[in-house]
């Protein structure tokens, strides 16, 4: 019976050493202190290192050197007797090489129940590893693709409302240009006629007078006199003529702010008065000016010193024509909500400033002093067909172009700053001279 339960035994063992030799797998068995005590056929074609070469030595031989304190932090869940399960790494060939792995590991007790050591079961994982390094490149490279993707669709949108802009404000600029020149005909032979006019009439009146100190006045005469009352009509007609040449120079005024902004005669890219852009702007939509009550909305202009800037001057009238208008409409916003005595307490005022930076670098500020706005809408304000207003009132381009015109088209900048209560300020930054061809359209 003990010789049949050794011949058992021995069967089993054998069995268990051929099954352990002929694995795929690494299977190595180490003691406390790391000595390698087996080392089956696995591990030799995984790691390179013959049966006889590997027996003896200490494990830490195909730990690379960055992975030393790997063994130290396994060696002390071993001791607790704690199972190391399916740990990826990264070990070393004979020649060098690195390769992964996946790591069980498993504490080895004697009979008592102490732990001598651990067997170790290594699995290969570089093709595994590979394969997934390769999938997220090519996620990565989806993702960036995608990414360009929308970035190109964005600024194929962008050119879209750009060239949709730049053909709505040309054919505005036609139109303003050429009402301008046809009114400005007619007023001119207004104006022109006046001062004539006056005098003639001045000398009238002086002959006038002298008929009545040196010629006998017929009853006819007097009672017509006193009809229409010959003192006040000449009194009121020189009036007359004082609030005609009035009439007709802010005629004139009105005109020279229309070709002023629309500037379609001129090259794209010019030296101007950046003053006098803003000055055309704000005569433009003076009638927008007048707020709740008929409480003006206040503007106040202080401007610094400013050289010529080169610009396009049509482009850079409707950024002013845009921001400006945005402030009115929060101004007006506002005031629906207020009384006329909170008007009149604290008036609605927009405030622009303008001043040199440095020696190629001017700086135009446009300020309200209404609501302000949150973050979040201080984020997306420049993007197109962002708003805040109501349908029918705001397109949500106005700012977006603006943004373009300045970055883009005259390598500037566009900022907003805000406090939700107090105030929304543009700030604008543009270069005195441009240093690249112009591609404005």
């Amino acid at each position: 019976m003990e010789n049949w339960a050794s011949e058992q035994a021995e069967e089993a063992a054998f069995r268990l050493a051929a099954i352990v030799d002929s694995s795929e797998d690494a299977i190595i068995s180490k003691t406390l202190e790391g000595v390698i005590v087996s080392w089956n056929t696995g591990a030799e074609r995984l790691f390179g290192y013959k049966e006889s070469e590997a027996l003896g030595k200490n494990i830490t031989m195909l730990l690379p050197g960055d992975r030393l304190n790997e063994e130290a932090q396994i060696l002390e869940k071993l001791k607790r007797g704690e199972r190391v399960e399916h740990f990826e790494t990264v070990r070393q060939r004979q020649d060098g090489t690195l390769i992964n792995l996946s790591l069980t590991i498993s504490p080895v007790k004697d009979k008592t129940g102490k732990v001598i050591g651990a067997s170790k079961i290594a699995r290969d994982i570089s093709t595994r590893k590979q394969a997934e390094d390769a999938l997220r490149e090519s996620e990565a490279l989806l993702r960036q693709k995608a990414t360009d993707l929308e970035n190109i669709l964005l600024e194929l949108k962008r050119t879209q409302i750009q060239l949709i802009q730049n053909e709505k404000m040309s054919s505005l600029g036609l139109l303003v240009a050429g009402v301008a020149h046809e009114i400005n005909n007619p007023v001119n032979f207004i104006s022109a006629n006046i001062q004539p006019a006056n005098e003639y009439i001045q000398q009238l009146l002086t002959l006038l007078k002298l008929y009545q100190k040196h010629c006998p006045i017929v009853l006819e005469i007097q009672e017509k006199t006193k009809e229409i009352d010959i003192d006040f009509l000449v009194e009121d007609l020189l009036k007359l003529l004082e609030s005609m040449e009035v009439g007709a120079d802010r005629i004139q005024t009105i005109v020279r702010s229309l070709r002023n902004f629309s500037r379609m005669d001129e090259p794209e890219m010019k030296q101007v008065n950046i003053h006098e852009g803003i000055d055309s702007t704000l005569m433009l939509i003076q009638y927008r000016l007048k707020a709740k009550n008929d409480l003006k909305i206040q503007v106040v202009k202080n401007y610094g010193n400013l050289p010529l800037v080169e610009c396009n001057a049509s482009q850079l009238n409707q950024v002013f024509m845009n921001l400006i208008c945005n402030a009115i409409d929060s101004l007006e916003e506002r005031d629906q909500k207020r009384t006329f005595e909170e008007i009149t307490q604290q008036p609605s005022q927009i405030v622009i400033c303008t001043k040199m930076l440095n020696s190629n670098q001017v700086q135009i500020q446009i300020i309200d002093n209404g609501e302000g706005m949150p973050k979040f809408v201080q984020e997306r304000l420049f993007e197109p067909f962002f708003t805040t207003k109501p349908v029918g009132k705001g397109t949500g381009l106005g700012l977006s172009i603006s943004y373009q015109i300045v970055t883009e088209k005259h390598n500037g900048s566009l900022q907003c700053y805000s406090i939700p209560g107090q105030k929304t300020e543009f700030v604008i930054e543009l270069p005195i001279r441009q240093n690249f061809p112009s591609n404005a359209s």
